[in-house]
């Protein structure tokens, strides 16, 4: 288990405006996935009514299903799970580490994989552009477009980049946005 025990208030204050911006990115995120998910749960119920109250199911929910909401509402969770340091974590090894060894080692680890998020964000941003490109769509009839929301894993990766990296800082400056001795490797 993790020692560090600042709470939100308290590392929110020590925390410098470009971290402030992070963290708003990642609830915004965080409204838009749930935004995604009201809409997926929308849509589900109108293809189940239409399927069943009069023969007429909604067409394209399975590609909006999988190419529109699934997407938006799980890549633009991610990086306000980050925040909220959610992600799974196993700490066996980490544990076993003085205090200070464990932030140096948790801080580096953390800008390592920003940096590896960041170059995966930029793939994705490639991949999205060129599906922007020729207006990517579905094979299905009638077809859906899909090109638009081929850029949710760019966005999605990106912003969980920048939070991976405040983490990291906060980690370096002894901090986190929460109190991680509870959120890191405790079944709840």
């Amino acid at each position: 288990m993790s020692d560090f025990t600042a709470p939100p208030s308290a590392a929110a204050r020590r925390d410098p405006l470009p971290l402030r911006l992070v963290d708003g990115i990642a609830k915004a995120f965080a409204l838009l996935a749930a935004f995604a998910l009201v809409l997926l749960a929308l849509n589900v119920l109108v293809d189940v009514i239409g399927r069943a109250a009069f023969n007429a199911p909604f067409s394209g929910t399975l590609e909006f299903t999988e190419n529109w909401w699934m997407p938006t509402l799980t890549l633009m969770a991610f990086a306000f799970t980050e925040y909220r340091q959610e992600h799974i974590k196993v700490t066996i090894l980490l544990d076993t580490l003085p205090r200070t060894m464990r932030r140096i080692v948790e801080g580096l680890f953390g800008a390592i994989a920003a940096i590896l998020l960041f170059v995966l964000a930029w793939h994705g941003l490639s991949e999205a552009l060129e599906a922007a490109s020729y207006r990517q769509t579905t094979a299905s009839s009638p077809p859906v477009a899909i090109w638009p929301f081929k850029f949710a894993a760019p966005l999605g990766i990106f912003a969980l980049a920048l939070q991976m990296a405040a983490t990291s800082y906060r980690y370096l400056a002894g901090h986190l946005p929460q109190d991680a001795a509870t959120a890191e490797g405790e079944a709840v």
